[in-house]
């Protein structure tokens, strides 16, 4: 980041330091899902923790993990290249049975892209990045170019632009990678995952690289994620995901088209032979967490998220709030524009014991800055009703004071499926 945007970033973060919106720390209480008890600040109302399914707090996940610990310790200080615990490799097995596919797991997302893509992409293949994919796939493109992969970024989910790269490209190179995310972690948008899978088809150096961290658990057989809820594993396309956030247990999924490319992968891939393994307490959790998903639990639990999911999204709609996205995913963004009134709209959620985090800059452009709400198992209509009519409130009282309008906020906002307010 060079000194003028990372002056930027610092001052938006510390105008959320000084209001006491960021850098905030938990009290001792235990935390049960619902409430965030906050030093200073009290209980809030939690609309902030990305654990869509409620599992993070689950007796049994919970109940693995201690299971885990007292067997093996709290951390296994080797290379798996070496050596591994058995329960790895169940917990490998489980998460495999989820996807129907071969899979490694390592400790954090970041990790598995650093991990696959050195091996993945070729030294005569090219790499276009959607504009808003997760940081953690841009880190590991960032070494790519380092090794002299050509790369390029594109606008968010423009398919027109991306044909237009592809045809520019594809004399020159084997391979076309197009890296995006399954759902977008800030405005809640989707991958036109129909659509790539006609360009796969048709298109015959493109592939696909998809980081699903986002869309994991609350949808898809079993709970296997929104890409593969919309379209099949295709053999040009390669998934990595989460094990936390809806997974609620931690660790990451390399989920691989076949054996011998997860058999290439376990050998060559650096952090695998260089870094320790997942820790026994993750991988208990893992466990406890992929039977559920292997049940008929987790068809229950994702019904029930897509009727608050819905509940959501038709009374934001009714109250006219600025929603950026309309598609019925548990990540919904207020717009407000700049980070200034992200910081004055937060403010008053918090007196309403709310909380919420900023989609702020340097997570989003400057000027498209909002108020990050996520939906989960812990909440009800009841609490639905609360922040939106909060939001409601404080939207009407600022435009009125600040001149401002749904249109006005929203117009920068370039998305496929935003719904203006009328």
């Amino acid at each position: 980041m060079d000194s003028k945007l990372f002056k930027q970033a610092l001052e938006v973060i510390n105008l959320f330091r000084a209001h006491g919106k960021a850098h905030l720390t938990t009290s001792n209480n235990v935390f049960d899902g619902k409430y965030i008890d906050i030093e200073n600040l009290g209980e809030l109302l939690n609309f902030s923790i990305c654990d869509y399914l409620g599992l993070s707090v689950d007796k049994r996940l919970k109940q693995g993990s201690i299971r885990a610990v007292n067997t093996y310790g709290t951390y296994t200080a080797i290379s798996r290249t070496f050596l591994k615990l058995n329960i790895y490799r169940e917990a490998e097995e489980l998460v495999s049975r989820i996807f129907g596919k071969p899979v490694l797991l390592l400790p954090r997302t970041t990790l598995s892209h650093i991990t696959v893509l050195p091996i993945l992409i070729g030294r005569h293949d090219a790499v276009i990045l959607d504009h808003q994919v997760h940081t953690t796939v841009r880190i590991a493109s960032d070494m790519l170019r380092a090794y002299g992969i050509h790369t390029e970024t594109i606008h968010h989910n423009d398919l027109i632009a991306l044909e237009e790269k592809y045809t520019a490209l594809s004399d020159q190179y084997e391979k076309i990678w197009y890296f995006t995310d399954g759902v977008y972690s800030m405005f809640g948008d989707t991958i036109p995952a129909k659509e790539l899978e006609e360009m796969l088809n048709r298109l015959s150096k493109l592939y696909l690289f998809v980081d699903d961290a986002h869309g994991m658990s609350w949808t898809g057989k079993n709970g296997s994620g929104y890409l593969l809820s919309q379209i099949d594993y295709h053999d040009k396309m390669f998934l990595i995901t989460s094990l936390g956030k809806g997974f609620g247990a931690g660790g990451s999924a390399i989920v691989c088209p076949n054996e011998e490319i997860r058999e290439k992968i376990l050998v060559l891939g650096v952090p695998l032979m260089f870094t320790s393994p997942v820790e026994p307490a993750t991988l208990g959790a893992i466990i406890e967490s992929a039977k559920i998903h292997l049940s008929n639990e987790i068809v229950e639990r994702q019904e029930q998220l897509a009727e608050l999911v819905r509940y959501f999204y038709a009374l934001a709609e009714e109250l006219d709030l600025p929603v950026v996205d309309y598609t019925p995913t548990p990540i919904a963004m207020v717009a407000t524009g700049k980070p200034e009134l992200v910081n004055e709209i937060s403010s008053v959620l918090f007196e309403n014991k709310i909380h919420v985090t900023g989609a702020i800059y340097p997570a989003v452009p400057y000027n498209n800055s909002g108020l990050r709400i996520t939906l989960t198992l812990y909440q009800t209509k009841k609490d639905v009703d609360k922040i939106l009519h909060v939001l409601a409130k404080a939207f009407q009282e600022t435009y009125a004071k600040k001149g401002l309008s749904n249109e006005q906020i929203l117009k920068h906002y370039k998305l496929r499926n935003r719904v203006m307010a009328k």
